[in-house]
C-alpha cells in the first residue's frame, strides 16, 4: 500500500481520486465544514484541521510516498488579479513548503510531490518560484495542463505540476518534448523562461490520452432535483433578458426544434453591465465557489419549446466533479456547492495516479539521498527567503 498526504483536502476528492493503491496518513484543510465532509467520507482519525502554517514536520507520520497539495487558487486566478503565491491566500504554498523542507533535512520528505492549481499559477514569477522551491529540495519536476472535460462534462483546465526526487531515474515516463494535449503555449512559455539551472530539472512527463468517453449530461441532471427549486417564469425572463442577442439566439434556436437540450449558464460582468451567458455544447462551465462575487451555474432546459431554469444542486455539481452519489454532503447548499467548486476532478486524479504518480512512487522506493548540492543549498535559500516574508505577512494579518 502507498501511503500519501492530503495538504489543503477540502472534501476529499483527491483522496477519492488516487484510490485503493493508496492511503490518506495525514490530512489537512482550514476550512471547518470541508472538513467534516471529508471525514464523514473518509474517517477522523487522520485528519488535522487548522491552518497548515500552524503544523511542522514533526507533526506527519513518517514512511509516506506522495505529498498531494492543492493549495489556494484565489490570487492565482484571473479574478484574484494574478498576485501570485506570496499573496495572503495562495501563499499558503510556503507553510505547506516549509514542512518538506524540515522532512527533506531529515530524509522523511516524501519521493514524490504533486501540486494542484488554476493555470494562472503559470503567469508572472509564481511558477519560477515554485520550481526554485522544489528544486531546493533536490526533485525534479514537469507539468501537465488537463482539461476534466476529457472525463467529465465540465469545462475544467488545471495545472499538475508533478515532482519526483531528483535521484530517481525517471526516464521511462519522460520524454525530450512535450505531448501536445497537456501542454498549451502558456505552459511552454513558463517553461522555457526558466533559467537553465531550472529547466536541467525540467521533465517532459509522457502521459496518454484518455480514451474514454465521459458521462452524458442526461446522467448528471436531476430528473426531481434536490435542494433547489425550479424558477418562476419571471426569474427565467429576468435571465434571459440579460443575455446578448448571440447567447438569446442560442436559446431561440433550441426552442424552434421542439426537442430537450440541457444548458448551462452563469451571470458574468461585461464592460460594467451584468449579463447571463449560456452554452448548450454538452458540457458546464467550471464549477466555482460564490465567493468574491462569483455567480453560482445555473442549469438551463429546453422542453418542446419551453425554457426552464434553475440553480444546479449539490448532487449535481458532485456529479459533475466525478463523485459517486454515495459521497455524503452537506445539507447547506452553498456549503456542498464551495465543497465541490473547490475541489479536484476525482476520474482525473484517478488518471494521473494510474499513469504517472503509481508508476514514480515505485521507482522511488527504495532510494538513498544524494549529496546536497550547492546550486540546491543556493535555491534553499531564495526559498526560504521567500517562505519567511510570507509567513511574516501571514503573522502580521492575523493579528491585525
Amino acid at each position: 500500500m502507498l501511503r500519501f498526504y492530503d495538504f489543503f483536502a477540502g472534501a476529499g476528492l483527491a483522496t477519492m481520486g488516487l484510490g485503493h493503491a493508496w492511503e490518506c496518513v495525514w490530512a489537512n484543510d482550514i476550512d471547518l465544514n470541508k472538513g467534516r465532509v471529508y471525514q464523514a467520507n473518509f474517517g477522523p482519525g487522520h485528519f488535522h484541521p487548522g491552518d497548515v502554517a500552524g503544523y511542522a514536520a514533526a507533526d506527519l507520520p513518517g514512511g509516506a510516498h506522495l505529498s498531494w497539495a492543492s493549495f489556494p487558487c484565489q490570487d492565482l486566478s484571473l479574478a484574484g488579479w494574478r498576485e501570485g503565491i506570496s499573496a495572503e491566500r495562495s501563499g499558503a504554498f510556503w507553510a505547506f513548503w516549509k514542512i518538506m523542507c524540515g522532512q527533506h533535512q531529515h530524509g522523511e520528505r516524501p519521493p514524490v510531490i504533486v501540486i494542484e492549481n488554476v493555470p494562472g499559477l503559470l503567469y508572472g514569477d509564481s511558477f519560477a518560484g515554485l520550481c526554485e522551491a522544489l528544486a531546493a529540495i533536490e526533485m525534479q519536476f514537469g507539468a501537465l495542463v488537463v482539461d476534466a472535460r476529457r472525463f467529465v462534462p465540465q469545462s475544467r483546465p488545471r495545472i499538475f505540476i508533478v515532482a519526483v526526487d531528483a535521484h530517481v531515474d525517471c526516464s521511462s515516463l519522460a520524454g525530450s518534448e512535450p505531448v501536445a494535449e497537456w501542454t498549451p503555449q502558456s505552459l511552454s512559455n513558463a517553461q522555457a523562461g526558466l533559467d537553465g539551472n531550472l529547466r536541467k530539472l525540467w521533465r517532459w512527463w509522457q502521459l496518454p490520452v484518455p480514451e474514454t468517453s465521459r458521462v452524458p449530461l442526461t446522467r448528471i441532471i436531476e430528473t426531481v432535483p434536490t435542494g433547489v427549486e425550479w424558477h418562476t417564469r419571471e426569474q427565467t425572463q429576468r435571465l434571459l433578458s440579460l443575455m446578448s442577442d448571440t447567447n438569446r439566439a442560442k436559446v431561440t434556436d433550441r426552442q424552434s426544434d421542439r426537442q430537450s437540450h440541457i444548458g448551462f449558464l452563469y451571470k458574468r460582468i461585461r464592460n460594467g453591465v451584468q449579463r447571463a451567458e449560456v452554452r448548450f455544447d454538452g458540457l458546464s462551465g467550471c464549477l466555482r465557489t460564490p465567493r468574491g462575487g462569483s455567480s453560482r451555474q445555473t442549469v438551463v432546459l429546453v422542453e418542446d419549446g419551453v425554457v426552464r431554469t434553475r440553480l444546479l444542486s449539490p448532487r449535481e455539481a458532485a456529479r459533475l466533479m466525478g463523485v459517486p452519489d454515495t459521497f455524503q454532503l452537506p445539507e447547506n447548499y452553498n456549503d456542498a456547492y464551495e465543497a465541490m467548486g473547490d475541489a479536484v476532478v476525482a476520474p482525473v486524479v484517478r488518471w494521473l495516479s494510474e499513469n504517472l504518480l503509481e508508476p514514480l512512487a515505485r521507482l522511488a522506493q527504495p532510494k538513498p539521498q544524494g549529496k546536497t548540492t550547492a546550486q540546491a543549498h543556493r535555491l534553499m535559500r531564495n526559498a526560504e527567503q521567500r517562505a519567511s516574508a510570507w509567513t511574516l505577512e501571514h503573522k502580521r494579518l492575523a493579528s491585525s
